[in-house]
């Protein structure tokens, strides 16, 4: 499989590295106000700036939050008061003063929770599995982004090799009309066939138009990815790095250990369990120390006014009866728990849909490939004599228009072909949960080092 791939790969950049639009393999950036983009450019500008990062970046952000707000239920609390009340007027007898003009009262309360029936501790375990499943978040989504660029990229680049290939076919159309002329003023060629090569020419022409609006999509669609706003040259990417030799029964197995949607969904059943156990805290009792500092002032003073006051007290509570509110609340934890539980077995029997999909895609293009690479060397071959037969009149219209169409069609097939299988085998990466890490290791290799940069 690698060796038809490396063959037909060498034939295609022939005639690729050639293009206007082509570069050699690691030299993006932008040069002359024209931003050059390789694979490994347009994942670290989608990566940089795309929206679905930032928004898991966030997440990530409010679960280190979340997990602060669940030990603050464990920590001491603080609480100081102060209130001025002012009277319509002093009441009292001739002995005791009962109401003065006003008073001041200031209060320090210190609340320490002892136990909480595991509720705190049970709050703190759940903070941080969501954390860990923020984190695993953050991963899928750069890992999402990063194949939403590749599709994008092979689309351009598809794009512009039909744009190359339908370029041809019109230079050949407008060769094989130019012939048809010179055929018929000599009279060995009626006006029927000068039509009809006129037509064929301006079919190409529109097909030709039609491949330049998709690349322009294509093109429009990379900008979205990556935020490049100026003109844009697209060059070849390098040759992919790391195969696939691995089979489909390994893939499954190595997908359940790196897939970050699976390792979410597993977080997200640890922490239904958990919840679980913060719920049934809810049915023991619980236990704070409060520590109180009262100081009051009055003018004018009562008989019995204290101006200071310090007390500390240990407070327990049980729950008794709730109106059936807790027994509630346990049974909508155990539900989000099987819930969990059957989402990510629906998520594991998909991934393995995923990965033999890609796994099939991948082996299918490499044997379309071999075929599309005979087909296209006889078609050259066929049209080159066929042509030749039509310019001493040995062979008519309809036989070079054929030929030609045979061509266009192998030409167009390999190209396909072969981008589909570099495509397919980041799918496979993809579904098995390693195109990440094999991303960031190129990245990191690729990042200059300080004696470069100087």
């Amino acid at each position: 499989m690698k060796s038809r791939f490396i063959i037909a790969l060498f034939f295609l950049s022939l005639s690729v590295l050639s293009a206007p639009w082509v570069g050699k393999a690691g030299e993006g950036g932008e040069f002359g106000g024209v931003t050059r983009l390789g694979l490994y450019d347009a994942f670290v500008m989608a990566l940089a700036g795309h929206e679905s990062v930032g928004m898991a970046r966030e997440s990530m952000t409010q679960s280190e939050f979340d997990i602060d707000k669940a030990y603050s239920y464990v920590l001491p609390t603080l609480d100081l008061e102060s209130t001025y009340t002012r009277y319509s007027e002093e009441k009292g007898s001739e002995m005791f003063l009962l109401q003065p003009e006003d008073s001041t009262r200031f209060e320090a309360r210190l609340t320490q929770p002892l136990y909480s029936g595991g509720r705190a501790k049970s709050g703190i375990r759940q903070a941080r599995k969501r954390l860990a499943g923020s984190r695993s978040g953050l991963e899928e989504a750069r890992e999402n982004v990063i194949m939403d660029t590749a599709r994008a990229y092979y689309g351009a680049l598809k794009a512009a090799r039909e744009v190359e290939i339908k370029e041809a076919s019109l230079k050949r159309a407008r060769e094989r009309l130019r012939v048809s002329e010179a055929r018929f003023r000599v009279g060995s060629a009626t006006r029927a066939q000068v039509l009809r090569d006129e037509a064929e020419a301006a079919g190409a022409e529109a097909e030709l138009t039609r491949a330049a609006a998709l690349l322009r999509d294509g093109e429009d669609e990379i900008r979205r990815l990556t935020g490049v706003t100026g003109p844009m040259e697209i060059f070849r990417p390098e040759t992919n790095e790391g195969g696939i030799d691995m089979g489909v029964n390994e893939l499954i197995g190595l997908s359940l250990r790196h897939r970050k949607d699976y390792m979410r969904k597993l977080i997200d059943e640890e922490v239904a369990a958990e919840g679980i156990n913060y719920v049934k805290g809810h049915f023991r009792p619980s236990l704070k120390l409060e520590g109180v500092y009262t100081y009051r002032e009055q003018t004018p003073s009562t008989p019995f006014l204290l101006n200071d006051v310090a007390y500390a007290g240990l407070t327990i509570e049980f729950p008794i009866f709730e109106g059936g509110l807790r027994r509630a609340e346990l049974g909508e934890a155990r539900s989000k728990l099987r819930e969990a539980e059957l989402a990510r077995l629906a998520l594991r029997r998909d991934i393995e849909l995923q990965v033999r999909r890609s796994y099939n895609k991948m082996g299918s293009a490499a044997s379309v490939m071999d075929s599309y690479e005979k087909q296209l060397s006889f078609s050259e071959e066929n049209y080159s004599m066929v042509f030749k037969q039509y310019t001493h009149g040995l062979a008519d219209t309809m036989d070079v228009i054929d030929a030609g169409t045979t061509l266009v069609e192998a030409q167009t097939g390999l190209m396909g072909a072969t981008y589909d299988y570099e495509l397919a085998l980041i799918e496979v990466k993809k579904s098995a949960g390693i195109l990440l890490d094999e991303v960031s290791k190129v990245l990191a290799l690729k990042k200059p080092t300080e004696a470069e940069l100087k």
